[in-house]
C-alpha cells in the first residue's frame, strides 16, 4: 500500500528531484563580446609595445650614427690634434649616452604606464561584464 502525503510534494520530488532546480541562462553573445574586447586590448598592447621598441631602436641608431660620425672626424686629424679631439668626442659621447638613456627610460616608462592603465581599465570592465553574463531570473 502506498503512503500518501498531505502536500504531494514528496511524491513529486521522487518523480523528478530536479523540478525546482533552475539552470541560469548564459548570454553567449556577451561572452563573445567580452572576448572580442579582450583581444582588442591585447592588440593595442602589442601595437604600443612595437611602437616603443621601434622608438628605442631609432634613438639608439641615431646615437650610434652620431658616435661613428664623431669618431670619423678624428681619423683625418694630425696625431697631435687627434688626442685632443678624442678626449672631446669621448666626453660628448658620454654626455649624449646619458641623455639617450634618459630618453629611452622616459619612453619605456610612459608606454608602461599607458599599457597598465589600458589593462586595468579592461580588467574592471571584464569584472562588470562577468556579473551580467548569467541571467539572474
Amino acid at each position: 500500500m502506498a503512503t500518501s502525503t498531505s502536500t504531494g510534494t514528496t511524491e513529486k520530488a521522487r518523480e523528478n528531484p530536479f523540478a525546482n532546480f533552475k539552470i541560469p541562462t548564459i548570454d553567449t553573445n556577451a561572452i563573445l563580446e567580452s572576448y572580442k574586447k579582450n583581444l582588442e586590448i591585447l592588440g593595442l598592447i602589442n601595437k604600443m609595445s612595437i611602437e616603443v621598441c621601434t622608438g628605442v631602436t631609432k634613438l639608439q641608431a641615431a646615437f650610434f650614427k652620431q658616435a661613428i660620425a664623431d669618431i670619423g672626424s678624428i681619423l683625418g686629424s694630425k696625431p697631435s690634434e687627434a688626442a685632443s679631439k678624442l678626449s672631446d668626442v669621448t666626453r660628448d659621447t658620454i654626455v649624449r649616452a646619458i641623455g639617450n638613456g634618459k630618453q629611452i627610460s622616459e619612453l619605456v616608462t610612459a608606454a608602461n604606464n599607458d599599457i597598465t592603465a589600458a589593462t586595468t581599465k579592461r580588467f574592471r570592465e571584464s569584472i562588470e561584464e562577468a556579473k551580467n553574463i548569467v541571467d539572474k531570473k
